[in-house]
């Protein structure tokens, strides 16, 4: 069986990890090296180091300088409200701050010395992109399946965009100084909020908002007050985006991961947990244990549970008394009037002796327990 992989981004990476580890399968990586991939965050969730150390081995205590990568224990949460506080990762996990510029490099050598044969690479642009029934036509190769992670779509036709959920805009700003804290900065500011990623190297901030009600130059302004230095749009990398997910993940043989499957916001990079998640369920219809079907209403139900989080995380506002915040809550607390939310909450709240169960994504009960007290919302009680 021969699968390719399009594009050496993030999730290109993890399908690669994914499929030759859990696989018997020859792998290709399929991808234009004059095309750049994003770099708007940098911050994984606990199923990358996992997943890094199952396929290649990879140990970030002997090995972290290779992708600049420091640990991640938790989420920061800066003025969300009156009192800061930590979304954690329970022990004995930790999640990855990591160069994702280097990630493919290093992880596509380490490939080839554990797997040999198996795993190939070939750098072309793909023209052709098209499911024959009992093969996918990739140019002029044929393969048995496809795992498409060639970014954001060039049209939203196959797409339901959200209404839920206020950012559409990021300005990434690096710095070149080592960052020295172990979680990801989520900084709420009056027109949104804020990541801030430590890597050994450099820092990668990313200020985000909505740019229908703060404009380009009020962001740069107000970026520079919190970083304390005079920025320019020079100084900045900017990224325009909508959020949305795919009508179907999944058709024939062909199926979309990463940016070209589902993309909402940076918010406690949760959008890795869902792209890990497209690969296990490919990898159970590809060896026949799930339909097509059941494929695309898993990974439905999981989008809107992830969405639903997002909104969770929105619709009680934050320290500041502003435009945005007034048109976010707004259209988050309608965000949640749906019944994945409802299910999730009766979940949680009936669910004491599975409290550390997986089933309310997008975390264990638990967890969602500490998050509510801190956001005081009461909707799970506490802990």
């Amino acid at each position: 069986m021969k699968i390719a992989v399009i594009g050496t981004g993030t999730v290109g990476v993890m399908s690669v990890c994914h499929f030759l580890r859990y696989s018997n399968a020859e792998i290709i990586s399929i991808h234009n090296p004059n095309k750049k991939i994003l770099g708007i965050g940098e911050s994984s969730n606990v199923q990358l180091p996992q997943l890094l150390w199952e396929s290649i081995k990879f140990n970030p205590s002997l090995e972290g300088h290779n992708l600049d990568a420091t640990l991640k224990y938790s989420v920061y949460y800066k003025n969300w409200r009156d009192k800061d506080f930590y979304s954690q990762i329970l022990p004995n996990q930790y999640a990855l701050h990591f160069n994702n510029f280097k990630l493919h490099s290093f992880v596509f050598d380490e490939c080839k010395k554990i797997y040999k044969d198996r795993f190939s690479i070939v750098k072309e642009d793909v023209q052709i992109l098209e499911d024959q029934g009992d093969m996918v036509k990739v140019n002029s190769s044929f393969y048995d399946y496809v795992i498409d992670c060639r970014g954001w779509p060039e049209d939203y036709s196959d797409y339901h965009m959200s209404e839920h959920l206020p950012l559409n805009k990021a300005l990434v700003h690096p710095i070149d100084k080592p960052g020295d804290w172990n979680f990801t900065y989520h900084y709420a500011h009056k027109n949104g909020w804020m990541f801030g990623i430590p890597l050994t190297s450099r820092q990668g901030w990313g200020y985000l908002f909505n740019d229908t009600i703060t404009t380009d130059d009020e962001a740069i302004e107000d970026l520079s007050n919190i970083l304390d230095k005079k920025l320019t749009k020079e100084d900045v990398n900017e990224f325009k985006f909508k959020p949305y997910r795919a009508k179907q993940f999944l058709k024939g043989r062909i199926i979309k991961n990463g940016n070209r499957a589902i993309f909402y916001e940076p918010l406690e990079a949760l959008s890795g947990v869902l792209y890990d998640n497209i690969n296990r369920v490919f990898y159970d219809y590809v060896y026949d244990k799930v339909s097509e079907n059941n494929v695309n209403n898993t990974l439905d139900y999981i989008s809107k549970a992830y969405e639903n989080f997002i909104c969770y995380i929105y619709h009680g506002g934050s320290k500041y008394d502003s435009k945005f915040w007034t048109y976010a809550k707004e259209i988050t607390k309608k965000g949640l009037d749906n019944d994945v939310w409802k299910e999730t909450v009766e979940y949680v709240n009936t669910a004491e002796q599975f409290k550390y169960s997986h089933n309310a994504f997008p975390f264990i009960p638990y967890l969602w327990k500490i998050m509510d007290k801190n956001l005081q919302y009461k909707y799970f009680g506490s802990e």
